[in-house]
């Protein structure tokens, strides 16, 4: 599906969706739990139902009601080798592949758009040394099926921490449940180390004991029992950073639903703006973002790089040169993201470049609009939507279908908040 976006000025109120991090763990947890769990405020997206459809895959029953998610925990039925159907979701193919080993000695992953194509050989060159078998056959049109035969055993684990956090976050999951204790260790620098505090935080709060023995290292007891816990999905920062970022940029939309105490990662968009002159405004549970002026700044979000793509809308109307660092793990998301901003903002009439892992901008005065692929990503789709917001001229985006991947509601969103398109 193309669309055309027009200039148009956002205002209004939204509440933040929920967020799909928090959403992957928590039902994880409940689905691995004995008993029942209701989850609220969720929200229903191409990548929280692949991984509904795996914990069904385990025997959990998983069912909506009401803007809630209601999980019955698994009952340890499942044939030989499951199939788990991950979608196009990384996060999860990456945290069932060990929980499959654990629980069932296995799983056949079937996969579909750029998948197949991410980081998997994390795991490849864990699991096979200690005797699993690994196979990946593709078909056409991106659809590959990764099968893992092999039980998961308690010991010690060593992880890169600059692949991705989602790695030792699937070890995490699946370790409580094996007979012994285990220990994980994560080789520093590690690349969105708040992704793991997410879901050491989804663990403790589901009965999980993870002791911390130094930075990064882990002991994890097994025979652990997951426990139902009713809780409350958080409001997305990644997803609310867009409206933020276009706050920055001359929106006026308040966001309610944000727990600036989270765990989240991407609640550093707020520092972000700030350093780049914008003002912070709170409001009864609401922010918005003001800004006069914006400059040029220099930003590490090697740990937070879901929002570098709007952070460099920003900087790309901000006066003087921005470097947005560490941004290298872009290039390995739903489609090169480094790559997929650089383009966006040029064919807008920006002046932005690669240098190696960094995005470096110099600000213009405006944008003038025109043709861009969107990549079928979600997060593409979402930076030049704000894009056009400031553009003198429509822009013509060729797809925006993958925005059920994260948030299906986004257009009426944005049109509800005064966005024009067609």
């Amino acid at each position: 599906m193309s669309v055309t976006f027009a200039s148009s000025r956002l205002a209004g109120e939204l509440i933040a969706p929920a967020s799909k991090s928090q959403s992957h763990r928590q039902m994880i947890c409940a689905g691995l739990s004995h008993g029942q769990t209701r989850l609220s405020h969720f929200m229903t997206s191409d990548d929280t139902h692949a991984t509904a459809l795996c914990l069904m895959s385990l025997g959990s029953s998983v069912k909506e009601e009401d803007q809630s998610l209601v999980i019955d925990g698994f009952a340890h039925k499942w044939d030989l080798l499951p199939v788990f159907p991950c979608g196009e979701s990384g996060s999860t193919l990456r945290f069932f592949v060990p929980l499959a080993m654990a629980i069932c000695g296995g799983g056949r992953f079937s996969l579909r758009g750029n998948l197949a194509r991410r980081p998997m050989d994390v795991y490849r060159d864990l699991f096979v040394p200690r005797g699993a078998s690994w196979h990946m056959s593709e078909g056409t049109d991106g659809a590959a099926t990764l099968t893992v035969a092999g039980r998961l055993s308690a010991g010690e684990y060593v992880l890169p921490g600059n692949v991705s956090s989602q790695f030792v976050s699937g070890l995490l999951f699946a370790l409580p449940l094996l007979p012994t204790a285990s220990t994980l260790r994560v080789i520093p620098p590690v690349e969105s180390a708040a992704y793991i505090d997410m879901t050491i935080q989804a663990l403790e709060e589901s009965g999980i004991a993870v002791e911390h023995t130094d930075t990064y290292t882990y002991r994890i007891p097994g025979l652990q029992n997951y426990q139902a816990k009713d809780s409350e999905i958080e409001g997305d920062w990644s997803q609310a950073a867009v409206y933020l970022c276009a706050d920055a940029m001359g929106a006026e939309v308040w966001v309610r639903g944000l727990r600036e105490d989270s765990v989240q990662g991407d609640r550093e968009v707020l520092s972000c703006l700030e350093k780049m002159g914008a003002r912070v405004v709170r409001d009864h549970g609401r922010i918005r973002v003001e800004a006069d002026t914006l400059h040029g700044v220099d930003l590490e979000l090697s740990g937070t790089p879901d929002i570098a793509p709007i952070l460099a809308l920003c900087c790309q109307l901000a006066s003087g040169e921005s470097r947005l660092r560490g941004c290298g793990r872009l290039r390995v998301k739903e489609c090169d993201r480094l790559a997929g901003t650089v383009e966006i903002l040029n064919r807008l009439g920006g002046d932005a470049r690669e240098e190696g892992d960094d995005i470096v901008i110099r600000g213009v005065s405006s944008l003038k609009g025109g043709e861009v692929s969107t990549f079928r990503d979600h997060r593409m789709i979402m930076l030049v939507s704000m894009a056009a917001m400031v553009c003198e001229g429509p822009v013509y985006a060729d797809d925006v279908s993958a925005l059920s991947k994260s948030w299906p509601e986004y257009l009426d969103v944005y049109r509800r908040l005064g966005g024009q398109w067609a």
